[in-house]
């Protein structure tokens, strides 16, 4: 089954039916206990709609400048940050591209950087903290991920983030810059109720669970509509899949990863922004980025915001 036979046969799985939805008016302890119960929640206004568009143009441009050779896609002057990966030095494929935070700019402008430095301003950063259970945070901007998706047909198959991912990391952040409408345009879906350990993934399948797990668990399955400014957390054993209908439109979205500090090993911490409270508000209190990490320049534009 693909995922447009999936909403056109069973519509409900497009409906909030665990009541996983929260706002501002919200206290963050509800966000963190409903997630510690079903491994998902989406909080909704996370950021201004205004603050994602200039992001989502730079990521626009970003793309489009893919494989040509004058680096009109850089013009950071005395930036030495990491560019795109060699696997774009061609351009995309017909399913996008994915990069690195600090590898995404357009002249002087980090979308990503301006992403996160006005996340730790959103009243959702307190739901983080709970989910964390601490206000010393580190932001494992090694483990984060800038992803354009051009959305093409796609099944069912889901997947947990710790099949890949060190299975520390106990959660996910996926913003996208756009709206996401179940139908129209690629987007993400969960199996709530998740469970505490990983599946057994199918042999020859890579980490791909298949699609049982979420066509035998239709009750739990929610594939959420996502206003400008909306943001979903997943847990690392929560069941996920990308959404996808073949419309060939675009998506740009932002994957965060982040932990209490004390509880990150250090080898997740190249670089790494730490994030605590002074008078009561998130800042940046420090960050790290090894001499043979070509990230600096993307640190310090968090740390400066």
């Amino acid at each position: 089954m693909n995922i447009r036979e999936l909403i056109d046969r069973h519509p409900a799985v497009t409906l909030d039916r665990q009541e996983l939805t929260f706002t501002a008016e919200d206290a963050p302890e509800a966000g963190a206990e409903a997630f510690s119960q079903h491994g998902v929640v989406m909080l909704r206004g996370a950021m201004p709609a205004t603050a994602l568009l200039p992001g989502r143009l730079a990521f626009h441009r970003f793309v489009r400048l893919l494989g040509r050779d004058d680096r009109r896609w850089d013009r950071c002057l005395a930036c030495d940050d990491d560019g795109p990966g060699r696997q774009w030095a061609a351009g995309e494929d017909f399913t996008g591209s994915w990069h690195r935070p600090w590898s995404v700019r357009y002249w002087n402008y980090r979308p990503t950087a301006s992403v996160i430095s006005r996340l730790l301003k959103s009243w959702s950063w307190g739901v983080v903290e709970r989910l964390c259970g601490s206000t010393d945070i580190a932001i494992l901007l090694s483990l984060c991920l800038a992803r354009h998706a051009i959305d093409r047909d796609l099944g069912v198959g889901a997947h947990q983030d710790a099949q890949g991912l060190p299975a520390v990391v106990p959660f996910a952040l996926w913003l996208p810059l756009q709206g996401v409408v179940p139908g129209r345009n690629s987007g993400l879906g969960f199996v709530t109720d998740a469970p505490d350990r990983l599946l057994p993934v199918p042999p020859g399948s890579d980490l791909d669970l298949g699609d049982r797990v979420v066509l035998d668990n239709l009750a739990a399955v929610w594939v959420p509509t996502y206003q400008p400014g909306d943001l979903t957390i997943h847990g690392r054993y929560t069941p996920h899949f990308t959404t996808g209908y073949g419309t060939g439109r675009h998506r740009y979205s932002l994957e965060i990863r982040a932990m209490a500090r004390d509880a990150a090993p250090h080898d997740l911490q190249d670089p790494t922004v730490y994030v605590g409270r002074r008078d009561g508000v998130p800042k940046v209190v420090a960050s790290h980025c090894s001499a043979g990490v070509h990230a600096h320049g993307f640190v310090d534009a968090v740390a400066r915001s």
